[in-house]
């Protein structure tokens, strides 16, 4: 009987300071890019109980949330696809495989059991696994001094865990924006884009509560350099967003920012704003997923990224300071 396997669910899908120079230029961001960030092994993300000969096997007294699979019956592990192929050797009604798991930073030596279902015709391990994380979000800006750019606005999540990703690798792609869910009050909307794995951009360094950090290759669509303002430059009133609603344009739309913070620490909510512009409300009917990171520029400066929405009312958000960003890209 051929033995197929299906025993893996792939779960779908972000203050030191640093030198910074009083009225250097930025090149403003505006970008949509696709975001990649890869695991150094395997991430077990959950665990579900499956049926044996002599009973139940519950995988969670071994594999706990988090655990990273670093390598299986001796080989060292970086994606889904060499897992596969190393438990596809084991082809016995039960398997117990060694391998080694990372958890609190510390390699320890498991045992990872398959089960062949009958009913299913398939192996199972009770394993939620997962070697990676996509998604969409928006270039802020790229600095020509040092070749770095900054993006996203807020940290890379793990929705699996509910914490900020600890990533080994990640890279950044050009993407084109190719539909948008408007938002509305309570739901969050959403850009739908595709994202161009064969134009890579840049690495990801680092990714921090205040955005993702790396160094580019490109610099992207958008020839404007500007000035970048200190927040005490910042005051409310009138304000542009630099972003993507179709393909790879850029364009700027007008806000208001209603409040500025005094803020001596980094943080993602320093500015507060409300989208006036028709067309932009027109077509996203406020503040979408992917749009995090557009760059809001002042008085010809860029002073910040959008990085939240209001959830009861997503014509308002908040931004955070171009400052604090600057100071993680420096810090490279």
């Amino acid at each position: 009987m051929l033995k197929k396997w299906s025993m893996f669910l792939l779960a779908a899908a972000l203050f030191s300071p640093g030198l910074i120079y009083a009225n250097s230029e930025l090149i403003v961001g505006g970008d949509t890019i696709g975001i990649e960030v890869d695991y150094d092994g395997v991430m077990v993300t959950g665990t579900y109980t499956i049926s044996q000969e002599d009973g139940m096997y519950d995988p969670s007294q071994t594999f706990q949330k988090g655990d990273i699979i670093k390598s299986v019956n001796g080989t060292d592990l970086h994606s889904l696809q060499e897992l596969y192929a190393i438990i596809n050797t084991f082809q016995n009604n039960v398997n117990d495989i060694p391998c080694e798991i990372e958890r609190n930073d510390q390699r320890v030596s498991v045992v990872l059991r398959t089960i062949f279902d009958s009913s299913t015709n398939s192996y199972k391990s009770g394993l939620y696994v997962k070697d990676k994380i996509t998604g969409v979000g928006t270039i802020t800006y790229y600095d020509p001094a040092n070749q770095s750019y900054g993006a996203l606005g807020h940290e890379i999540m793990d929705t699996d865990l509910q914490e900020i990703a600890d990533i080994e690798n990640g890279s950044i792609y050009s993407s084109d924006v190719t539909s948008i869910t408007k938002a509305q009050s309570q739901i969050a909307g959403e850009k739908h884009a595709t994202i161009d794995y064969n134009d890579l951009l840049g690495d990801i360094q680092k990714n921090t509560t205040i955005g993702i950090y790396g160094n580019y290759q490109k610099k992207g669509t958008n020839s404007l350099q500007l000035e970048w303002a200190d927040k005490e430059e910042i005051t409310t009133g009138p304000a542009q967003i630099y972003t993507v609603l179709n393909g790879n344009e850029i364009r700027a739309y007008d806000i208001e920012l209603t409040k500025v913070h005094d803020q001596s620490m980094s943080s993602i909510k320093g500015i507060e704003f409300t989208i006036t512009d028709p067309v932009l409300i027109e077509k996203t009917n406020g503040i979408v997923q992917g749009m995090s990171g557009s760059p809001i520029v002042q008085n010809n400066k860029i002073i910040g990224a959008v990085t939240h929405v209001v959830l009861s009312d997503p014509m308002q958000g908040y931004g955070v300071f171009i400052e604090w960003m600057l100071q993680e890209s420096n810090s490279l």
